[in-house]
């Protein structure tokens, strides 16, 4: 029988170097798991494009702002049934709010203009007067203007753009150059042939305000309504007297009798943000014959002192023999169904006196030579 053969272990298996092994093998079975159960992180969020968004959302608030403007002016007309009128103009319908008179005899009619785009947002003050007068023998018809438009910023010129070292060697080598000049000729034959898309077209501002007066005075003259006075703000003052004032002529039989349909012109100063310039009053106060109220508002101010001389400088020089200038002062507060109120009785007043007439039918008119 052969002895036992006793095989010895190598150095490395000793009793504690496997005891060390076995341990580092523990560790990292229990941290294997670990690792792997770990959540991955958020993946990050596809890029979405915020400037169609915005550039799609300002359009739609643009369109809704007109939706609401002409909602709003529609729900004004089926309130106002018997008062509301839609014109018809060159460049479109216009909502006109029409009172007759209320008296056994028309004096006259008070054509109210002001620059506000829609007719809920006038002043307690001209609401006044376009309900009240009527019970004086004035009619009132009343139309919004368009208001100022706001300049355009000015347009900046862009800088030229640097060329790059990588194409500046492209220029050096004639094949790479020349495919880029049959790349940039494929390319403006390309975009000249692609249509442009149209600018929004925005009408002028003193087209709207000649085609808006004139379907009032084609409305007027349809109702036999020959006498008239016209209230406007400083905003459209300049544009309305160059629409009317040719039709004044000067009457060598009366000169307290303007020869025209324009009997009057009341300024109502509610625009100190747009000031008249001097060479504007200068082609507005033409007429010599033609009464003028021009009003101002408190409280005054360094500011409207210097307009109101500005006014009457004007008014003075080019000889109106009925220029009358007020300043209203704080007021109690106006309201739309108050019969006695100060603007009411002092434009009331001033009318009846310069520019009171008899009714004359549509027919006696048109015979006239």
């Amino acid at each position: 029988m052969l002895p036992p053969v006793t095989r010895r272990l190598p150095s490395w298996c000793s009793h504690g170097r496997m005891k060390t092994i076995a341990c580092g093998l523990l560790i990292l079975a229990m941290k294997t798991p670990c690792l792997a159960q770990t959540p991955p992180s958020d993946p990050t969020p596809p890029p979405t494009n915020t400037t169609v968004s915005e550039s799609s959302s300002s359009s739609t608030s643009s369109l809704s702002t007109l939706d609401r403007r002409l909602r709003a002016k529609e729900l004004l007309a089926d309130a106002l049934t018997e008062e509301s009128h839609w014109l018809e103009t060159t460049e479109g319908k216009i909502l006109a709010l029409f009172r007759p008179t209320e008296d056994k005899v028309t004096k006259g009619a008070l054509l109210l203009l002001h620059a506000a785009e829609d007719p809920q947002s006038w002043p307690p003050e001209l609401e006044n007067l376009r309900q009240k007068l009527p019970q004086y023998g004035w009619e009132t018809l009343a139309i919004s203007l368009p208001q100022a438009y706001a300049p355009e910023p000015p347009k900046r010129e862009l800088a030229p753009a640097v060329e790059s070292q990588s194409s500046s060697s492209q220029a050096d080598d004639p094949n790479t150059s020349t495919n880029a000049e049959t790349t940039n000729a494929s390319s403006s034959q390309s975009s000249s042939s692609t249509p442009t898309e149209d600018k929004p077209h925005t009408v002028a501002r003193e087209q709207l305000i000649k085609a808006y007066i004139l379907a009032a005075l084609n409305f007027l003259n349809q109702k036999g309504r020959f006498n008239l006075v016209v209230l406007v703000d400083n905003s459209s003052l300049y544009w309305c007297m160059q629409l009317l004032s040719p039709s004044i002529k000067t009457n060598t039989r009366d000169p307290n009798t303007v020869d025209g349909p324009l009997q009057a012109l009341v300024i109502t100063n509610l625009q100190p943000q747009e000031p008249l310039t001097t060479a504007e009053l200068e082609a507005s106060f033409s007429q010599s014959q033609l009464p003028v109220m021009d009003i101002f508002f408190g409280p005054d101010n360094s500011v409207q002192q210097a307009q109101r001389d500005k006014h009457r400088a004007v008014a003075m020089r080019n000889k109106l023999q009925h220029y009358q200038q007020t300043l209203l002062e704080a007021q109690p507060k106006v309201v739309e169904d108050d019969s006695n109120s100060f603007l009411l009785a002092r434009i009331r007043g001033f009318m009846e006196k310069k520019a009171r007439g008899t009714e004359i039918q549509a027919k006696e008119v048109k015979n006239q030579p």
